[in-house]
């Protein structure tokens, strides 16, 4: 396949380009493009361990970590051992962190109908449907699951 047609090629130019996004549209808040996706996992999931949000975000628990303390300094979130595991921490989102929800949202919002301009909501529904598929796919062969 020649470059111009990879699907890996355009799918990094569209995260490239998300990363300059979220790091222009956050930087009032001093969130950046590798931090605010544990924030939108704590809205759907708060008080969740460290390890569940690198397991949930297929992100590695050295770079959860150093995420959560930058979150956590900017008091975003909090941490608290873990009831049932004294040498977990769980984490929280604090009034602060709970206070930028729906901003974020609107940002991703803003985002998913910037790209999607031009596509109909059945195009933009069979692309969700391919990439949860090839998503699926690429986690499989990384966990060395094919």
């Amino acid at each position: 396949m020649e470059e111009t047609g990879s699907v890996s090629r355009w799918i990094s130019v569209l995260h490239r380009q998300f990363q300059i996004y979220l790091n222009r549209e956050l930087k009032e808040y001093d969130i950046n493009s590798s931090e605010y996706i544990f924030l939108v996992n704590l809205y759907i999931e708060d008080g969740v361990s460290q390890e569940k949000l690198s397991a949930n975000l297929f992100i590695n628990k050295a770079a959860t970590a150093r995420a959560i303390s930058r979150l956590e300094a900017l008091g975003y979130v909090k941490r608290i051992r873990d009831p049932q595991d004294s040498r977990a921490y769980l984490v929280t989102l604090t009034e602060k962190g709970l206070e930028k929800r729906k901003f974020i949202r609107s940002k991703l919002k803003a985002w998913t109908e910037i790209i999607s301009s031009g596509l109909s909501s059945e195009e933009t529904d069979d692309m969700i449907r391919k990439l949860k598929i090839m998503s699926a796919n690429a986690v499989a062969e990384t966990k060395g699951l094919t």
